[in-house]
């Protein structure tokens, strides 16, 4: 965590709704009613069990999908449901990289070809030093440039992935379980490299992940979402010493620690995110349930500490 973010946000999500119909007139509600901010140079996480919509909040966030309600701003600009030709100007700004980092690229494609493909499509102008100093900053020897995408481990192709979306010189990353095909020495080394280009860069990163563990290294800010809907927001350091939701509570619990077995903390399966649960969307899972939370939906509202929690009873 870099602690340098500006109060101005460059990223406003504000009611986002994403559905998809499923047959039969049902619906999958993959997204529903998210509102948040991301400040300038600041690092939010997204974090929640497979399923719960942070992957496709992730692509509306960029415009690689559209909201069927609400909308996103960027640096002031409505970007939600406009056409990839209006959006042209604006895409070399934001940029994601991708979990799997061997099908980012195309297997018959040289890498530095691949690298400087992105500057091609827009126009841009480069030379001799602009691999170069792409390679560098995400800690790789230029002269790997001929080589093919094959020929690397995975901690060195998602390095290659994160130079490739910085190759535009974007001003926000989106990056989606950047670190959950590595194993954890790896880990580490790619979670430095996001320290470094923060630190250098002054990006702004929303980080998605399943892994709290993962995200305390990374991120300023937590987001966690549960079937679609955000349950808990707050500063990284304070969420975790003192979660407010049970589900985070929960997730936290989860976590493997040495010397411990792993506990039992989080109970049954997540609903369909067709047939939400009416009331609390996590009352069928909580420990600490109440008859209100089975016919109550909670609102995110803020809560002593600093943070905002959708739960009628939070600690």
């Amino acid at each position: 965590m870099q602690g340098k973010a500006s109060s101005a946000p460059l990223l406003e999500v504000t009611n986002l709704h994403r559905r998809y119909p499923v047959g039969k007139g049902r619906v999958l509600h993959a997204v529903s009613g998210v509102s948040f901010t991301v400040r300038r140079g600041e690092a939010l996480a997204l974090v929640g069990e497979s399923g719960c919509g942070k992957s496709t909040l992730g692509r509306l966030l960029i415009a690689l999908d559209r909201p069927d309600e609400g909308e996103v701003r960027f640096d002031g600009q409505v970007i939600s449901g406009r056409s990839d030709r209006s959006l042209r100007a604006v895409r070399p700004r934001m940029q994601m990289v991708f979990q799997d980092s061997l099908s980012s690229f195309n297997p018959r494609r040289r890498v530095g070809d691949a690298l400087l493909e992105p500057l091609k499509i827009h126009g841009r102008s480069y030379d001799s030093s602009t691999l170069e100093r792409l390679l560098v900053q995400v800690g790789l020897p230029p002269d790997i440039v001929g080589r093919f995408p094959k020929t690397f481990s995975g901690g060195q192709r998602q390095r290659l992935n994160i130079a490739r979306a910085l190759v535009l010189q974007p001003e926000l990353l989106v990056a989606d379980e950047p670190v959950s095909a590595l194993d954890v020495s790896l880990q580490a080394q790619i979670i430095n490299v996001f320290h470094d280009l923060r630190a250098e860069l002054g990006l702004s990163c929303v980080f998605i992940s399943h892994d709290l563990s993962v995200v305390r290294q990374m991120a300023d800010r937590v987001a966690v979402m549960y079937l679609g809907r955000i349950v808990e927001l707050g500063e990284t350091l304070s969420l975790m010493k003192h979660p407010a939701h049970p589900y985070t509570r929960a997730l936290l619990e989860s976590i493997p620690r040495l010397h411990h077995p792993l506990p039992d903390a989080l109970q049954g399966d997540v609903p369909s995110p067709v047939d939400v649960p009416q009331g609390c969307p996590f009352h069928t899972r909580c420990p600490s349930v109440q008859s209100r939370c089975a016919h109550e939906r909670p609102v995110l509202r803020p809560v002593e500490g600093g943070r905002d929690v959708a739960c009628h009873y939070p600690v």
